[in-house]
């Protein structure tokens, strides 16, 4: 069981390190770049730029330099002031910091990087994330008793109708219906906000 699990857990690791080359790769075969804009800029600020952000190496050591921030985990003296240099994991052991998954800066907004983005998200995805689990785990594991209790009736069609539904809606269709429903009709639930 235990070569099992440990098999599994490195094809997902490989699994995962091919997932990163094909994103990476899709990125780069876009045309443009995150500094393209309407006006172009002067070619030596963008040249200063690409070099600050290692955009004029080559595909593949620019993935190297992605993979080194986002696995190699670093121990600094002083937490860093260059949004370039945060990190998503920051712990304060002894007189420095435990750095580990630096995502870099967001290209969009100056003030803060893709690490802060996440942290600041990260909670109300997770607590979002365990209610729909709860949901789904509290109106599936009734239906689907009810369901094996009673094969071929009414009950039996309900439950597996409802699981088909569930499973074949797009949530891009299914959210909006499910908002309307339990925020707007019956205002059970809150349909914009969070934590109000």
């Amino acid at each position: 069981m235990i070569r099992y699990i440990v098999r599994r857990m490195l094809w997902n690791l490989l699994v995962l390190w091919v997932i990163t080359v094909i994103t990476f790769g899709l990125m780069h075969a876009v045309p443009g770049g995150p500094f393209d804009r309407e006006k172009p800029l002067p070619p030596e600020i963008k040249a200063n730029i690409e070099a600050k952000y290692h955009l004029d190496k080559p595909v593949v050591v620019q993935y190297l330099y992605y993979m080194r921030d986002l696995l190699v985990p670093r121990y600094l003296p002083k937490l860093p002031t260059s949004l370039q240099e945060d990190a998503l994991i920051r712990w304060k052991i002894g007189p420095g910091y435990f750095l580990w998954i630096n995502l870099g800066p967001s290209y969009s907004s100056r003030s803060r990087s893709v690490n802060d983005i996440i942290r600041q998200n990260l909670p109300v995805s997770f607590e979002l994330g365990v209610y729909a689990l709860l949901v789904a785990v509290g109106i599936g594991i009734p239906l689907g008793i009810l369901a094996a209790l009673n094969q071929n009736t009414f009950l039996d069609y309900f439950g597996m109708s409802l699981a088909i539904f569930g499973v074949s809606v797009p949530v891009i269709v299914l959210g909006p219906i499910l908002v309307s429903i339990f925020g707007v009709w019956l205002k059970w639930l809150p349909p914009t906000g969070w934590g109000t």
